[in-house]
């Protein structure tokens, strides 16, 4: 074991090493949990990593997960040990590339009341998975609030002193703010076209509670210092609507019109991975190739599927015209750090934090073989 106040170094070499701005075949030093020298030398020495040619890149900032409900909540109603549930996710979100992870869960579940479940039980399973030295990587916290709930403030409330919390978007999926997504969703679900104009017809009858929770929402935010994001934006129209709130961040435009207009609003637009990994949306929404084709894609999160992220850089990376391997990994690394404030992480760099990935490619598609995280091999 190192003495106290003995430097503990690690070397890398042999590795196609991601920048933020270039590619290069080189060596790293890690010191004390940072990246303390980069260069294009290789060691011949026995005592380092080689990495035989892999890629170095930088641990992914995923800042949008969904499958951390699946692990509390595998079936509606089936409620899963939560320390288990954490450590799984914690696992699986590693091994797709993520270094940090912002955990995306609901406050409030118009029609689904089992979701309201799912916070507290996260938030109590993270904390005692955390105090059990569980966790390998760093977990954020990034709450969907629904605009629809009449109680989502009083639902809200206790976790904003959470210190883990950073984002926060605005949900609001209703046949008001859009009836042919909402009649798109219903139908989805099974839902028969006359119980969707019942349901539609319903709400002249039904208090609209989202503009009170908006206004809330922006108040407690900007009270809190949390950033605040619009959700599944349709028209230029919501966009607009977003802007009045003083929102900056558009999560998920489904159309090529929102994301226009985010762009010329100057919006930071996040988009999910597996939308492009897929080539188009599973359920009808603007391809996120076609949004990177028009350069309209800030920022990339893994969405419901853990190992999507760095595939979907990859593919922009490898498959998409004017995008750069280094500028493709910063959409899923270096910009949502930025974005957030964790400016110590998020980039192969001297002086950032040593998260780090070994990447190898197999058939064309990117595997992770290794996790650093501050310096600690976690995978």
């Amino acid at each position: 074991m190192p003495k106290q106040g003995e430097n503990v170094d690690t070397v890398i070499t042999n590795a196609r090493i991601v920048t933020g701005v270039a590619v290069y075949q080189g060596s790293a030093l890690i010191r004390d949990g940072i990246i303390a020298d980069i260069d294009r030398s290789i060691s011949a020495a026995s005592d380092v990593i080689d990495f035989e040619g892999d890629y170095l890149l930088p641990g992914l900032v995923d800042i949008h997960t969904d499958h951390m409900e699946r692990q509390i909540m595998p079936r509606a109603g089936v409620f899963w040990n939560p320390v288990n549930a954490v450590a799984t996710h914690d696992v699986v979100l590693c091994a797709g590339g993520a270094t940090t992870v912002f955990d995306s869960l609901f406050v409030g579940a118009v029609g689904n009341p089992d979701r309201i479940k799912v916070l507290p039980l996260f938030v109590q399973g993270l904390s005692d998975a955390a105090g059990a030295g569980l966790l390998r990587i760093d977990h954020l916290l990034h709450l969907r609030c629904d605009a629809q709930q009449q109680n989502m403030i009083d639902l809200l409330t206790p976790h904003l002193s959470n210190p883990a919390l950073r984002f926060i978007t605005i949900a609001d999926d209703s046949a008001r703010r859009d009836p042919e997504r909402f009649r798109k969703l219903e139908r989805r679900k099974g839902v028969p076209d006359h119980v969707i104009d019942a349901e539609i017809a319903a709400l002249s009858q039904t208090t609209d509670f989202t503009e009170e929770n908006r206004r809330k929402l922006v108040e407690l935010c900007r009270f809190h210092g949390i950033r605040l994001a619009s959700h599944d934006d349709t028209t230029a129209a919501h966009i607009a609507e977003g802007k009045e709130f003083g929102l900056d961040i558009s999560e998920f435009p489904i159309t090529l019109e929102s994301a226009r207009a985010a762009r010329a609003a100057k919006m930071t637009t996040i988009i999910g991975a597996p939308n492009i990994v897929a080539g188009k949306s599973h359920i009808g929404n603007v391809s996120g190739q076609l949004l990177a084709d028009e350069g309209l894609i800030d920022v990339v999160c893994s969405d419901y599927i853990p190992s999507s992220l760095l595939h979907a850089l990859w593919r922009l990376a490898f498959h998409q015209k004017g995008i750069d391997l280094p500028t493709a990994i910063a959409m899923g690394s270096k910009r949502p750090a930025e974005l957030f404030g964790l400016d110590d992480r998020g980039e192969i760099a001297v002086g950032r934090r040593a998260d780090i990935l070994r990447v190898t490619e197999i058939n064309s598609a990117p595997i992770v073989r290794n996790v650093w995280v501050s310096g600690e091999q976690v995978l």
